[in-house]
């Protein structure tokens, strides 16, 4: 449904999502459900002039496409007419994204040229419990707990970041029915976790840098998803959802040293933006075995030009969503859905992100980006 389904959303996987609506299952089984994403994503670039005092060359250049695998699992039980609880696993956040050699060469004088830019790697990994509980006939509530884990990894011919960290958050959500009409929230708290790791494999033109333990506080954002939706006929559904992030608290991105200076002291600061996401989704029961689904979404970027580097989602998106449910005799649910996000074209004439301690502006990410991503999400649900 393009991720329009906080009003929607049932079975075990909704504690992620709307925790409230949990309770709607209205099921006294142990419930599960695993499911997966994987995609396959393409960005493109073009650069119009020579940068990096001659050592990128012009063109048009494509990263390395991934095939990035997103697991969730989640289990719930209802204990009375009123309450149920449950425990899941998601990954609200993760990519990778790679480019080919010589795509963000530099000179450094002596040293050659190096690639400011190659590979990096985000996995943010949340578990925890969550209740819900029915207050009336039309009011319900949920709430969860997570403690999350983030795993951050830069790769360049400069050097090699590597960080872990762990820390905890909350979702909180609340769904109201009124006849044939669902409004729900649903509110995640924002995180700050302090990664350690290390610099490794650091280049001699990188004459500032300080191989060994390293530290950043990795900022992640509050987020509030509202829905309303409609029952358009007997077997038809409508919602529409606004999902705002509040990016501009990721401010910084700051990397300690053991020396206990900063490694990035030209990049560190970030001027994120708050960004407002629609979305709106379809949702016809075809019989009592069969669901289908479609959807659309639009969501604006964060980043500003500024802060603009290839190794990070920069694009504003539109997303077509297509699904289906089949219940099997044996009460196990499969979904099947797929999504193709388009990323529209951004020209960034300069940006802070290729500024080197020593260099001053290289001009290397400066250019014309553009992606496409066809995803396919699988999930089964069922009895315990």
């Amino acid at each position: 449904m393009a991720d329009a389904d906080v009003a929607l959303a049932s079975g075990p996987a909704t504690q992620f999502i709307n925790p409230a609506n949990m309770r709607e299952e209205n099921s006294s089984h142990n419930r599960w459900t695993l499911g997966s994403l994987a995609g396959i994503s393409s960005m493109d670039y073009c650069r119009p002039s020579t940068a990096g005092g001659g050592a990128a060359a012009l063109g048009n250049y494509h990263d390395n496409t991934g095939y990035p695998v997103i697991p969730t699992a989640a289990v719930s039980r209802q204990f009375s007419p009123r309450l149920s609880a449950g425990l899941s696993a998601d990954l609200p956040y993760g990519d990778t994204i790679e480019w080919p050699d010589h795509t963000w060469d530099i000179n450094v004088g002596p040293f050659g040229t190096a690639d400011i830019a190659k590979k990096a790697e985000l996995r943010v990994l949340r578990i925890g419990p969550a209740i819900a509980f029915k207050a009336d006939r039309q009011w319900s509530l949920g709430a969860r707990i997570f403690a999350q884990s983030v795993h951050a990894r830069d790769e360049n011919d400069l050097y090699t970041a590597d960080a872990t960290g762990e820390t905890g958050g909350a979702q909180i959500g609340v769904t109201y029915r009124r006849g044939g009409t669902i409004f729900a929230s649903s509110y995640t708290t924002r995180t700050n976790t302090r990664l350690t790791g290390s610099l490794t494999n650091i280049n001699p033109a990188a004459a500032s840098l300080v191989a060994g333990p390293a530290s950043v506080h990795y900022l992640l954002p509050d987020r509030l998803q509202t829905g309303v939706a409609i029952r358009l006929r007997p077997h038809l559904w409508w919602e529409t959802d606004f999902d705002w992030m509040g990016w501009s608290y990721v401010d910084q991105l700051t990397i300690i040293q053991a020396t206990g200076t900063v490694a990035n002291p030209i990049t560190s600061t970030l001027h994120d933006k708050n960004t407002l996401s629609y979305r709106t989704a379809l949702k016809w029961n075809y019989d009592s075995r069969t669901n289908l689904y479609t959807g659309l979404a639009y969501d604006p970027s964060p980043i500003a030009d500024q802060d603009v580097t290839p190794i990070g989602s920069m694009l504003r998106t539109a997303r077509l969503g297509l699904g289906a449910s089949y219940l099997f005799s044996n009460g196990v649910r499969l979904d099947v859905a797929y999504q193709y996000i388009y990323g529209f074209s951004r020209t960034v004439a300069a940006s802070n992100q290729d500024n080197l301690a020593g260099l001053g502006d290289t001009h290397v990410y400066e250019g014309t980006y553009s992606s496409h991503t066809n995803a396919i999400g699988v999930s089964l649900t069922g009895n315990l």
